[in-house]
């Protein structure tokens, strides 16, 4: 039964609980017990086996009658009720008497649950009780932020229970009725590709790079995407450009030396993050001794005009020169990592 509040006990709301007791006469009934009277009393036992008849009082109950009803103040939760019924013949002297039990259970007046999907950007939930649809109530919904939830809409459900709404992409969602909530759902933000589309040579010294940067294969104007370099095991930034309508866009970069390079587009409040594949580029218009320096020594020893002829590998360099800083093309392979340094 349902904790409906429907009585009152004490000015307290309980639940009505009503009781039937089928009272019948065996074969061994005679006429000595012309118009016998009929009296009983309920007693109560929770799960635990507890007696709890004081949470409970009958009412309603004609004298001989076995049907009524008890206001109980009882939580929710299964209960045992044993009836002790007694018959009395015309002078009051008790004649027979009988037990009958019958278990009960009083259940929350509500028992709300919500479920969260997603469809797109499209956030959804269906509101039921007990199972059952819960038709035309105001569901407020939820956005987070930080740490907190903040209400940010309301919809009335449907004839089957459903709500629905558009979410923002990069957002987190809930939605919240009758005291309860549903499970949060995620609104993605869109994958996003960033791409060198092409390097040539620009001038004597300089390479003219071409990035692009999509979403979902369609072209993003409008932002701006940052050319990086490798140094020491790090990436950062050396120039940036913002995308056309086709998507790209192009830079102007003089290698000090030569390092890989990537394009980043750092991403915003709708498009997820995203990096390029690495690319390398040479240092170019080298033509003086001093602008020839290929490597230096932990100890601060150089090495000018490296080629194949003088050529050596680590295991041939002291460790007290090590590690060797790459300044040009490494044309002794020693950065194996493409960090400017070799032998680490």
């Amino acid at each position: 039964m349902t904790k409906a509040q429907n009585c009152d006990l004490y000015g307290v709301k309980g639940t009505n609980i009503p009781v039937s007791v089928d009272v019948s006469f065996g074969e061994n009934y005679s006429d000595e017990f012309t118009n016998p009277t009929v009296s009983w009393e309920v007693t109560v036992f929770d799960s635990d086996g507890d007696d709890v008849t004081n949470y409970i009082e009958g009412g309603g109950f004609a004298e001989g009658s076995a049907d009524g009803d008890l206001c109980s103040l009882l939580p929710a939760g299964s209960y045992r009720a044993v009836a002790f019924v007694f018959t009395s013949d015309a002078e009051g002297t008790w004649t027979d008497s009988a037990e009958v039990t019958d278990a009960f259970t009083i259940r929350a007046a509500h028992s709300y649950t919500l479920s969260a999907s997603r469809s797109g950007t499209t956030i959804k939930s269906q509101v039921k009780d007990y199972g059952t649809p819960v038709v035309g109530r105001s569901v407020a919904i939820q956005r987070k932020s930080g740490t907190t939830w903040k209400t940010v809409a309301h919809r009335t459900t449907s004839s089957t229970g459903w709500v629905s709404a558009v979410g923002v992409r990069g957002a987190t969602y809930r939605f919240t009725y009758g005291g309860k909530y549903s499970s949060a759902v995620y609104v993605p933000k869109i994958t996003t590709s960033v791409v060198k589309v092409s390097v040539s040579k620009y001038g004597s010294k300089s390479y003219r790079v071409v990035g692009k940067l999509t979403a979902g294969g369609n072209a993003v104007k409008g932002k701006r995407i940052y050319l990086q370099k490798k140094y020491s095991g790090s990436w950062s930034n050396v120039t940036s450009c913002v995308t056309n309508t086709y998507g790209k866009c192009s830079v102007i970069t003089t290698p000090a030396a030569s390092r890989y390079y990537r394009w980043k587009f750092r991403g915003d409040t709708i498009r997820k993050a995203d990096v390029s594949a690495s690319f390398y580029l040479k240092k170019r218009g080298t033509t003086s001794t001093a602008s020839s320096l290929d490597y230096t020594y932990k100890n601060g020893a150089t090495v000018y005009n490296a080629t194949s002829t003088n050529d050596l590998d680590c295991g041939q360099i002291p460790g007290y020169k090590k590690p060797v800083r790459v300044h040009g093309s490494d044309p002794w392979r020693l950065d194996a990592d493409n960090d400017g340094y070799g032998c680490e």
